[in-house]
């Protein structure tokens, strides 16, 4: 009997052992157990042997390492669902489990609860979330979809010259998702339109065109903006191509439109 219970006890450790955090303290101390930010604002583990609790400046978040939360997959199909409610339920445990720590689950959170506040349309919230993301992951995972919500909801405090830089310059740097980039090269397009920019402008809607073509909503918008540039800088046939595009092989907003600028600018080439 007392080997049964032995046997089952080591299997229980071994187990506790694959699937613990590891908590790493600047001095190199190590403990296994379970990581959270306590009501005192400390790093806390709680372990086999009890609870330990540390201010961040003694931790090693670098070489601390967390498991993967139990609702990690729920999350990541909320964020493809566009499951806001979700999110915000995710996000907000998350939150405040990991609060203020630079680690993936907390740059996650954050970016969840971003997400949550744009769609909400809480402007001023969601410029304090992206900030706090900007200070916590300078390099992180979501900062090129970030950039291009931040800029959104500070486009009204920007001069349009300086949109179109910042916009430039993020792109050139390569640091967006593909999602984002696209979104990047649309709203450039659109401060090119407005600022008669049109040659810059079709080079930016054609980009989502043919590199981001997968993106349906994004390729549509991109298709009417192809028209309206070419139609702007009088190249008739042209702008018609992606008018009858839209027309004959696209459903949506555009559609009948898209039919009534064809009719225009066919009367203009007769």
């Amino acid at each position: 009997m007392n080997r049964i219970y032995l046997v089952i006890t080591l299997l229980l450790a071994v187990s506790f052992a694959a699937t613990a955090d590891e908590l790493v303290l600047a001095n190199g101390t190590r403990y296994k157990g379970t990581i959270s930010r306590n009501a005192k604002g400390q790093v806390e583990i709680s372990t086999s042997k009890g609870s330990f609790a540390f201010d961040d400046e003694k931790v090693s978040f670098k070489q601390t390492k967390i498991n993967e939360p139990g609702d990690f997959t729920d999350f990541q199909t909320a964020l493809k669902k566009k499951d806001f409610a979700k999110i915000k339920t995710i996000s907000a445990s998350w939150g405040k489990r990991f609060q203020g720590m630079p680690v993936r689950w907390n740059e996650m959170a954050l970016y969840g609860k971003g997400l949550v506040a744009v769609n909400d349309k809480k402007d001023e919230e969601a410029k304090k979330i992206f900030d706090e993301y900007a200070k916590l992951f300078p390099k992180g995972v979501y900062k090129g979809e970030i950039d291009v919500m931040n800029l959104d909801l500070r486009s009204d405090e920007m001069s349009k010259e300086d949109l179109i830089k910042t916009y430039s310059e993020i792109l050139a740097s390569g640091s967006g998702s593909e999602a984002a980039n696209a979104r990047m090269h649309l709203a450039l397009a659109k401060l090119q339109m407005e600022a008669k920019e049109y040659r810059g402008a079709l080079e930016n809607f054609a980009s989502v065109v043919v590199l981001y073509g997968d993106i349906p909503d994004l390729e549509l918008e991109a298709l009417w903006g192809c028209g309206e540039a070419y139609e702007a800088l009088g190249e008739t046939k042209n702008a018609l191509f992606y008018f009858e595009q839209i027309a004959e092989e696209k459903e949506g907003p555009y559609k009948k439109e898209a039919q009534k600028r064809i009719e225009e600018l066919k009367k203009k080439l007769n």
